[in-house]
């Protein structure tokens, strides 16, 4: 089997960016070979001006979607996130910008692997405001799922009414 079709299938199938070293332990391949897979892949998605590329996070690598891209693709996807994670995220836009502090209260000690996981998928960003965290939604939570950001209610209608998430009466 051709090592670049097998590195590209992997990072198409990953949900989260993967290390070079990752991909070469878990599937046995020198870590050179993957190295030169992923970078003849980047420059093939590259050359062929395709809406997905091979990109570099720190030392990790994923599959997505262009920037530019990321509006039609979000359009049809559906969410592949956790009823708990959804609710975390939910109550994120909702209150945003929240102190982490403040959603520990909501959610208990499980919000880091939450807030891990919706920085990873880009659905949050954190910035650091004195000794605390703030939380609040991307662009991408729009895009994602498909609410219209120029209404400030959207926002709120689309979690109760499409994700059945009740902001009020479910606080854990």
């Amino acid at each position: 089997m051709d090592v670049k079709n097998i590195v590209e299938s992997v990072l198409f199938a990953s949900e989260e960016p993967l290390k070079i070293s990752d991909i070469s332990e878990r599937l046995n391949i020198p870590k050179e070979e993957v190295r030169k897979a992923i970078n003849e892949l980047r420059k093939e998605y590259n050359e062929r001006n395709s809406s997905i590329e091979i990109a570099k996070i720190g030392q990790k690598y994923v599959m997505q979607l262009k920037e530019e891209y990321l509006e039609f693709g979000y359009r049809f996807s559906k969410p592949e996130i956790d009823k708990d994670i959804l609710k975390t995220l939910a109550l994120i836009a909702y209150l945003q910008p929240v102190k982490v502090s403040e959603l520990r209260k909501y959610v208990g000690e499980k919000i880091n692997e939450h807030i891990k996981f919706l920085k990873n998928k880009r659905l949050i960003y954190s910035r650091k405001q004195g000794n605390s965290i703030i939380l609040g939604i991307t662009k991408y939570f729009i895009l994602y799922f498909g609410i219209d950001a120029t209404n400030p209610n959207s926002i709120k209608e689309y979690l109760i009414n499409k994700l059945n998430i009740n902001l009020g009466d479910d606080k854990k």
